[in-house]
């Protein structure tokens, strides 16, 4: 059944998990030429974390994390962005180096993000954690806006004072995946 208006369709949206295709799909032709992302997903990384291991030569990383939180396994998609100005990491949930230290059970990849100097997301967008799509809209829309900081991106996304950030970046998946 077809809903009749976008604000039901963006509340269904929101509770179904976004992919990796569905995010590359979303951020086709949004770059421009030569840009590109990679996946990553930190189960899979075996010892520490490197430049080559989370980036590569990308401009972005979708990074997927996973917290054991007692009652199974909770996925969240972050994301690390290269710039002419260096690197940023993105949390929608803006968790800070202590929390993500604290989730992942390690300190890995707090340890990587202060090597490379990444500047951090410290303000939180996303409503809920347990709204699952929201996290992979919100690095979708971060990541086709990666050339902003994340005090740029935040003033940016938070400028529509007519709908919540979480209602912002759906719409405009929705929007991306028309293409």
């Amino acid at each position: 059944m077809a809903k009749s208006t976008l604000k039901a369709l963006v509340q269904l949206d929101e509770s179904l998990a976004l992919s990796f295709p569905e995010i590359s799909k979303i951020l086709t032709g949004r770059f421009g030429q030569g840009k590109t992302i990679y996946y990553c997903d930190l189960e899979t990384v075996k010892g520490s974390y490197t430049r080559e291991r989370l980036i590569g030569q990308h401009d972005c990383a979708a990074i997927l994390i996973s917290a054991d939180l007692g009652g199974g396994v909770q996925r969240h998609w972050t994301a690390l962005l290269r710039s002419k100005k260096g690197f940023s990491f993105f949390d929608s949930l803006g968790m800070t180096y202590r929390t993500l230290d604290h989730l992942l059970g390690d300190t890995r990849l707090t340890d990587f993000l202060r090597e490379i100097k990444a500047e951090p997301s410290t303000r939180k967008l996303q409503s809920h954690s347990r709204k699952v799509r929201t996290c992979g809209c919100h690095i979708a829309v971060r990541m086709a806006f990666f050339k902003k900081s994340n005090s740029e991106y935040v003033k940016f996304i938070t400028s529509d004072r007519h709908r919540t950030v979480d209602e912002t970046v759906v719409t405009l998946c929705c929007i991306g995946l028309l293409n």
